[in-house]
């Protein structure tokens, strides 16, 4: 029996997780219901083939359903992660059918993985965490929870990725790099070298932009 889930948000991305639901078909092991908005007030509207819910306030028994965080981007991403656990709705995770993806790799719950990822051996990936479009994943690597990695990203061999990280698209991790927590690697980047917590870097090769600790230039 496949079990019923819902996507949060109704934005562009929502609306690709839905795809991945859809080229599934009937090997998903999930009934997927619709969109889930912050309100009621696009509640009964149609995005592509697919229903706007409302609210989760708007559903009948939420405890009863599974979810999936419909944003790419961070803050809304952990709003929307929030939200799921306060309603007590189960995380659900998909990865899409085109996915090349050894058996030696584990993915937390709520975990999305995007048409065109590869991910190879002994990777150990957390919860609700995003691989978008054409991620690469190299071996003996770890993710934590809640990371986002955006289109064309690639992570290579014994990198170790803090939880809430955010990678734009295109940035590469060279070979045994550490990524501290709530790190932010900038679109192109190569990063060389380790990166401590709570630190953008930008360039290539990459180098500190700014840390939360970091005083704004007069």
């Amino acid at each position: 029996m496949r079990k019923p889930v819902v996507v949060l948000g109704a934005g562009g991305f929502a609306r690709e997780v839905a795809d991945i639901f859809r080229d599934l078909g009937t090997n998903s092991q999930y009934d997927f219901l619709g969109f889930v908005e912050r309100d009621s007030s696009h509640r009964g509207e149609i995005l592509n083939d697919s229903r706007v819910l409302g609210a989760i306030s708007d559903l009948p028994d939420p405890r009863a359903l599974h979810a999936i965080a419909g944003s790419g981007d961070r803050a809304p991403r952990a709003r929307q992660i929030d939200e799921m656990e306060q309603a007590g709705m189960a995380p659900a995770t998909i990865v899409h059918p085109s996915v090349v993806m050894s058996p030696f790799v584990r993915l937390g719950a709520g975990t999305v993985v995007c048409a065109g990822a590869i991910l190879t051996n002994s990777i150990t990936i957390g919860r609700h965490v995003l691989l978008n479009l054409s991620v690469t994943v190299g071996h003996d690597v770890s993710i934590g929870d809640g990371c986002v990695l955006s289109p064309g990203v690639h992570v290579s061999g014994r990198v170790v990725i803090g939880t809430e990280c955010w990678i734009g698209t295109g940035a590469a991790i060279l070979p045994g790099v550490t990524l501290g927590d709530r790190v932010t690697v900038g679109a192109g980047a190569v990063v060389t070298a380790d990166v401590a917590d709570d630190t953008t870097v930008v360039g290539v090769p990459a180098r500190a932009l700014k840390t939360k600790n970091t005083a704004p230039s007069q």
